[in-house]
């Protein structure tokens, strides 16, 4: 098996992965693997993580403050992990986007192939065409989002403009923030 699952109702990775991909830190990660290179599924979310697997070995929770709730009883399998590549929006890859005994390779490609791609509606190539078209205008007018309303300029002041994010929506260009930004992107 070349991939680990983590319950984020157990464990915060959404703290946890940044950290210590920003910090090169190994993390444990619970589970057994039959490969040096896993990835990282967060259940309900897909695939967010490659990783290097540094060691397996049977112990009981690991000492780690990312954890949720309370430890588990007696030792299990665990793997000391170095994260390699970290995309918590690759939604290509969540369960049931692969087959339980798939190769890595196999996985690495569809990885690859859809790195990026915000829905199954995009292709890479027409989602890479859409980016290259609203890249072209750099700075905002405003500081107000055309989608939730809300006005950055009020948490960020003068920075707020450099926030804001152009998106092209039936043919015509539209300022949003970065959040409405990639939901538009994803429900799009």
């Amino acid at each position: 098996m070349a991939i680990l699952q983590i319950d984020p109702k157990l464990y915060d990775v959404w703290n946890a992965f940044p950290t210590y991909f920003l910090e090169q830190s190994p993390l444990y990660v619970k589970g057994a693997v039959t490969t040096p290179t896993v990835f990282i599924e967060v259940l309900g979310h897909g695939i967010v993580a490659e990783a290097e697997v540094l060691l397996e070995e049977k112990i009981e929770r690991p000492d780690d403050p990312y954890w949720l709730g309370e430890e588990e009883e007696g030792e299990t399998t665990y793997s000391l992990v170095d994260l390699l590549q970290l995309h918590f929006h690759h939604p290509l890859l969540k369960s049931g986007m692969y087959e339980e005994g798939e190769s890595y390779e196999s996985i690495q490609k569809k990885w690859r192939d859809g790195y990026h791609v915000p829905s199954s509606k995009w292709t890479k190539e027409t989602y890479e065409a859409h980016l290259f078209q609203e890249k072209h205008v750099l700075y905002a007018p405003v500081t107000t989002c055309s989608v939730c309303d809300i006005d950055l300029f009020e948490r960020y002041g003068n920075d707020a403009l450099k926030l804001m994010e152009y998106h092209l929506q039936d043919g015509r260009g539209i300022w949003v923030c970065p959040t409405c930004h990639k939901a538009l992107h994803v429900l799009d």
